[in-house]
């Protein structure tokens, strides 16, 4: 079987905790695009492994939504940054 790059997972991602990598992963879904998160961590060594990498895991995507998915994660990091959010305001 030939490997297609364009079928590969990528990280577009580093989250730092768990809650960002599930926020990111289901805020990407609800933009139609299939995200999947990739834990670090290792069990039951939950501080030590912590020290020694404190990514907490990763945001994947396929390869050919990665632009799309790097795109939305940075307007939506923007938003929160700048008090605006992504809800409409009545």
């Amino acid at each position: 079987m030939a490997d297609n790059d364009e079928s590969k997972l990528v990280s577009v991602l580093e989250a730092s905790s768990e809650m960002e990598a599930i926020t990111i992963k289901a805020f990407l879904e609800t933009q139609g695009i299939v995200a999947a998160i990739r834990s670090r961590q290792i069990p039951m060594y939950n501080g030590i492994a912590r020290i020694w990498n404190p990514v907490w895991g990763y945001v994947m995507v396929m390869d050919t939504d990665r632009q799309k998915a790097e795109n939305l994660i940075l307007e939506y990091i923007e938003s929160l940054n700048d008090g605006t959010g992504t809800e409409e305001e009545d």
